[in-house]
């Protein structure tokens, strides 16, 4: 049976006949712990090995993360699309539903040595945000793995989130590419909060807001599909609300490497209210 969500996001239920499961993505996230750290301290890791497919450039970290990943969606040998930030889009025996793959999310964190950084897998069965059933999330620091099947709940670690039923705002969280530009919009959401956190992963940031870490999320510059596809899934199976700043929906969004969408995910509908009120 279909539901509405807050945000007008129709929920249809869970999927069981894509190509991936939740098993495989943690598979992916036990390769990726074992080899992926260490490139935070690697020599090079700043050098740039290539310009990816979304335009930025690519580390060796990026490269690494994206062929781990990738390689073992190939040994499936399941007809899959994939869409990754590096490589671009790549169809697998004739192409099937969409894994929307951000190999680092936070990859200037990673470079720069700083410990918070992601791998970030969504599926889709379409050619839409609003088609996005399964999301995945390891912060490739601490292991932590954040991930939801549409109608089956979001887990922390096989913890399912509950959410958080209170309109409290303690910690916010947000992005911001041009500080000049945004943080005056932001000012009144920011005096909702006692504490703000400015952490450089998207994916992650989504994820904690979901696990009641942060009360929301806010970026004013828009993002990719593939830096919110599998938060947008975890967030709203914990309850949680995601749309742009301005409370208008993004299941409509086209899964692509172009930035589309500014991104308010909160907790719950009474903090995302709040949060719109303060936006405007």
């Amino acid at each position: 049976m279909s539901t509405i969500t807050p945000a007008g996001h129709i929920n249809k239920g869970p999927i069981n006949d894509g190509p991936v499961d939740i098993n495989d993505l943690k598979a992916i996230g036990r390769q990726l712990m074992a080899a992926i750290p260490a490139y935070r301290s690697a020599k090079d890791a700043r050098r740039v090995v290539q310009v990816g497919a979304a335009g930025d450039n690519t580390h060796p970290i990026d490269k690494a993360a994206e062929d781990i990943t990738v390689s073992y969606l190939n040994d499936l040998n399941r007809p899959m699309t994939i869409v990754s930030e590096e490589l671009g889009i790549m169809d697998i025996n004739g192409g099937g539903h969409r894994v929307i793959i951000d190999p680092i999310d936070g990859s200037r964190n990673a470079v720069y040595g700083l410990p918070f950084f992601s791998t970030s897998i969504a599926l889709s069965s379409g050619q839409t945000i609003g088609e996005c059933y399964m999301g995945y999330i390891i912060n490739l620091i601490s292991g932590e793995e954040f991930y939801a099947t549409r109608g089956q709940g979001a887990f922390l670690n096989d913890v399912r989130l509950l959410g958080q039923r209170s309109e409290g705002t303690e910690i916010i969280l947000y992005e911001s590419q041009d500080s000049a530009r945004d943080m005056p919009r932001l000012l009144r959401l920011f005096s909702m909060a006692k504490r703000l956190r400015c952490l450089g992963s998207t994916a992650l940031d989504i994820a904690y807001v979901a696990s009641g870490v942060g009360a929301a999320f806010v970026m004013p510059s828009r993002s990719r599909s593939f830096d919110f596809a599998a938060g947008l899934v975890i967030i709203r199976e914990a309850g949680g609300v995601i749309t742009d700043i301005e409370g208008n929906s993004i299941d409509h969004l086209e899964i692509n490497l172009a930035r589309s969408t500014t991104i308010l995910a909160c907790v719950n509908s009474s903090v995302h209210a709040r949060a719109l009120q303060a936006l405007r």
